[in-house]
């Protein structure tokens, strides 16, 4: 079953293609850290970051703030 969350989208120069840092339950938090890596002044060059929706499947996939429900056969 896959669940919505937030991809935070990364592009390290515009030349390269944007890529999954990570996912995240929580959309201030994304965000957050999206403007932490835009910011940065100790970058050499300018960071693309940004939170995007996804759908992802939560048994596959690491989502930050997301608490992985274990069932037990009894």
């Amino acid at each position: 079953m896959e669940i919505i969350v937030f991809a935070l989208m990364v592009q390290l120069a515009p030349e390269q293609d944007e890529r999954v840092a990570s996912y995240w339950v929580n959309q201030k938090q994304c965000v957050h850290v999206a403007r932490v890596l835009s910011s940065r002044e100790e970058n050499y060059k300018s960071v693309l970051a940004y939170c995007k929706p996804a759908f992802v499947d939560p048994m596959k996939t690491e989502i930050q703030g997301y608490a992985k429900k274990t069932t037990t056969n009894q």
